[in-house]
């Protein structure tokens, strides 16, 4: 039933449209090939390796066509999956069936996991391998039978190992994970020599992996350390951690709307005490976590939930500001809720720090749960921190930790305060359901009408290389007219031409509408949300388009450049 709730959210948010996603131009493009001729061919994007993904798109675009669509509906049956194994890892965790509904939900439906689901981006991918891992330590830890014990660890390994070939990532399963399950079950005969063997084998098998995909053509490096450590950077990465935990509790809302319980047992002072204490953190949180595109504000840190009406800067990912729903001052409310709303399921539980009799089987001891989660998710941090130094750790990478938190908080919830949970976290958790499907459905429709601009004006015979109409537009047309995105981290042969399109003539303040990475583009017509410098209106009328939340009448504008 989780799993149709969250297919059918998503559908409902009418969530296809024949234009890349984010980065997933590039790997549709490769998925294309590799269901045509069974070979991995990268366009210069791909800092992931794509591996299992592809695989499993192939059979898709072959029985649906090479279209978005295909390789769409390839990740939206393993986001459905995905919700199934979670409910199933909740309930083995000792979770009764309310809490661990909430819990599948709560992922399934999180404005992180629905706006993944309907691209072809490898979060899903990775995702699933991780909690298919998580499930198979579990029924090794569970097993009596020494040959079901092995049998679970290996598939958990086979799991892990074919997920990291989408999304390296996912490679912490096998290499933290799988061993942690072998130690807890060490004094079964034979579990610690197979732990030891299956550890040494997922190194030769990741080496064996990046090694190929090193020597792979036009593969995208990615350093883990890339210039000389600064106190700057620590001082950023403070906050950039920071930033993250916050993003972590917004969309883990729904299960820290448990803790309004606390309510009835708080006088009014204490209450007052601590919304005026949310209000403060506010504050210090956004000092902290400035530097940040969010400036310090819900969602603190970005790049899903922004696109979901809730903020925008200029220029990412179409020339101008995407309208939104949430301005700085429904942005600070909703940041002061949340932490108020943390605040409240912490004191929850400490106010009711009795024991609670549960009807569910609790086959795993908390100590065997921290030794099977901790490596892992001390593992997972330790990869987030140089991108948080040097870069940004996004939102979408917090999708594994999702399902850790959520286990360890409605455990928590249910083992000293109640074994029911309150009314108000299904309240959150749809009104935090009802934005992501309205969310996604207004971000796949900006989408639509820009791929109605783009047709409009090859009906009028203007090509596609003519025509700047976004990020994700641009570089398939790159690809298709080149073979090869453009990115500096990328060794090209002499071959291909890497040298930006600058038109003569263009004042210094104007090279920003010229993408680096798609220099076959040459554009002399501007998609855009709105007027933007250097470009003023042209003969073509602007495509409306209706948003399911505020401002309701949107447009793309069609712009060229002043002469």
């Amino acid at each position: 039933m989780c799993s149709l709730v969250v297919l059918a959210a998503i559908l409902i948010s009418r969530p296809f449209v024949e234009m890349g996603l984010i980065d997933d131009f590039s790997y549709v493009k490769t998925a294309f090939i590799f269901a045509h001729t069974g070979h991995f061919v990268f366009n210069g994007w791909a800092t992931a390796m794509l591996g299992a993904q592809i695989v499993w798109a192939a059979p898709f675009i072959k029985l649906l066509g090479d279209s978005f669509f295909a390789t769409r509906v390839s990740t939206v049956v393993l986001a459905t999956l995905c919700v199934w194994v979670t409910h199933a890892v909740f309930r083995r965790v000792g979770l009764e069936r309310g809490p661990a509904a909430l819990g599948a939900l709560t992922l399934g439906l999180s404005p992180l996991f629905v706006p993944m689901a309907v691209s072809f981006m490898t979060d899903i991918s990775g995702l699933i391998a991780i909690v298919a891992c998580i499930y198979c330590c579990l029924r090794a830890m569970e097993s009596s039978n020494t040959r079901a014990v092995l049998s679970w660890l290996v598939l958990a390994e086979i799991v892990g190992l074919l997920g990291g070939t989408t999304r390296q990532i996912a490679w912490v399963t096998v290499l933290a994970m799988v061993p942690s399950a072998a130690w807890i079950l060490r004094r079964r005969r034979g579990v610690l020599l197979l732990g030891v063997a299956l550890w040494l084998v997922s190194v030769a098998f990741i080496g064996a992996c990046m090694w190929w995909f090193k020597h792979q053509p036009f593969n995208v490096p990615e350093l883990l350390i890339q210039h000389r450590l600064r106190w700057r950077d620590a001082r950023e990465l403070a906050g950039t951690l920071l930033a993250a935990l916050l993003c972590l509790c917004l969309v883990l809302m729904p299960a820290l709307a448990a803790g309004s319980v606390a309510l009835r047992r708080m006088k009014w002072w204490q209450l007052a005490l601590l919304l005026a204490g949310s209000i403060v953190a506010v504050l210090v949180c956004r000092f902290i976590t400035y530097h940040l595109t969010e400036k310090g504000l819900l969602p603190w840190t970005g790049d899903i939930i922004d696109k979901l009406d809730v903020f925008d800067s200029p220029n990412a990912w179409l020339l101008g500001v995407a309208p939104t729903t949430l301005g700085v001052t429904g942005r600070a409310i909703g940041s002061a809720i949340v932490l108020f709303t943390t605040a409240l399921f912490v004191v929850a539980l400490y106010k009711t720090r009795g024991s609670v009799r549960s009807g569910a089987a609790h086959r795993h001891s908390w100590r065997d749960l921290i030794t099977l989660f901790a490596p892992f998710t001390a593992a997972y941090l330790a990869l987030l921190i140089p991108r948080g130094i040097w870069a940004m750790v996004i939102d979408r990478y917090l999708l594994p930790l999702i399902v850790i938190a959520l286990i360890f908080l409605l455990r928590l919830y249910q083992e000293r305060v109640s074994s029911t949970l309150p009314w108000t976290s299904w309240v959150v958790l749809f009104i935090l359901g009802a934005f992501t499907v309205l969310g996604t459905h207004d971000w796949i429709a900006s989408h639509r009408a820009r791929l109605q601009a783009v047709q409009q004006l090859e009906r009028a015979g203007i090509p596609r290389s003519k025509i700047e109409a976004g990020y994700e537009f641009d570089g398939m047309t790159q690809i298709d007219l080149r073979g090869v995105v453009i990115d500096p981290r990328v060794h090209y042969p002499p071959s291909v031409d890497t040298r930006p399109y600058r038109p003569a003539g263009v004042p210094p303040q104007c090279k920003a509408l010229f993408n680096p990475h798609t220099p076959a583009v040459h554009p002399e017509l501007f998609l855009a949300y709105e007027q933007v410098p250097c470009l003023g209106p042209s003969r073509f009328d602007a495509v409306s388009y209706r948003g399911w939340m505020p401002p309701f009448h949107r447009e793309i504008l069609i712009l060229q450049r002043v002469q």
